[in-house]
């Protein structure tokens, strides 16, 4: 019963380190469940899938009542999404251990830098897209832009009180972007927004607030896809992914105003200490220099 507790817990954690940082849980959780709990990494990546699917749902929905997913972009960029998430979830049967501990901690190592460098060196960087505001919210009321493509939108923006249009740019170099969140999604059972968000957002010109929920729409299709074929493996244990689930579900379900508080510069390094102290044990792990 009490390791029950210690998942559901983990999994409140996974979710509050995901929301700060704006990226799934799964990078903690799968640490967690092999380094601490001892669980074999199949199981682990397996129990964060499902994780990242249940909090896609929650996040998710909320954007698409406010209408700030573009969902023809998304379910476009979904197609070399899912084929890399049916990808990585087959190749993950072929691999060995040692190589996917050494696969998940070059990839934390890589995300804590990137997390520092976005937060302190991007953050005052020009990054703005192109968009055309105004004060009206009324879409007839939008001044025109030429449409290039059936991906260009609009969505209202409630903090600034405008609405703003956008026009979409390279799609192709989006669905290759795509394509690699997808392969690391379903081989190491992360989210894939760490690739997706900044891909659309400086690549294909997308406001990232709608990048984020285009993102967050994308993920649940894409984990729904491995989900199956880590279940079909025998890589789901329910035992351990219903309490992770719902800690993570908690977590996503609570609302966002923790991790706008949290975000500072000195939270940033700390969760580059942490990423890479992660990524070093599980380089440490797949030598077995450490075992727990």
């Amino acid at each position: 019963m009490l390791i029950i507790l210690y998942l559901f817990l983990m999994g409140i954690s996974a979710g509050l380190i995901g929301a700060v940082i704006g990226i799934g849980g799964g990078i903690i959780i799968v640490p967690f469940l092999t380094l601490a709990l001892k669980v074999p990494i199949y199981i682990a990546i397996g129990t964060s899938i499902i994780s990242v699917l249940v909090t896609s749902l929650a996040a998710s929905r909320l954007f698409l009542k406010k209408n700030i997913t573009n969902i023809a972009l998304g379910l476009t960029l979904e197609i070399p999404t899912a084929a890399g998430g049916i990808i990585g979830s087959v190749a993950v049967a072929y691999l060995k251990n040692k190589v996917l501990f050494i696969i998940f901690g070059c990839f934390t190592v890589s995300i804590g830098i990137f997390t520092y460098l976005k937060n302190t060196y991007l953050k005052n960087k020009n990054l703005q897209v192109n968009t055309v505001a105004t004060k009206k919210t009324n879409i007839n009321d939008l001044p025109k832009i030429s449409k290039s493509s059936i991906f260009d939108s609009e969505y209202y923006d409630e903090a600034s009180g405008k609405s703003y249009k956008y026009k979409v740019k390279n799609v192709i170099y989006g669905s290759i972007a795509s394509l690699f969140a997808g392969l690391s999604s379903g081989l190491l059972g992360i989210g894939g927004g760490v690739i997706k968000v900044p891909a659309m957002n400086i690549l294909m010109n997308i406001p990232i607030k709608v990048a984020t929920a285009t993102s967050n729409y994308m993920i649940g299709i894409t984990a729904v896809v491995s989900a199956i074929i880590y279940f079909y493996n025998g890589y789901i244990n329910l035992y351990i992914t219903i309490p992770v689930a719902a800690g993570v579900l908690l977590r996503a379900t609570a609302g966002s105003f923790t991790a706008g508080k949290l975000k500072s510069r000195y939270i940033v390094v700390i969760i580059l200490i942490i990423f890479i102290a992660i990524g070093v044990l599980m380089f440490l792990r797949a030598f077995n220099i450490i075992s727990f």
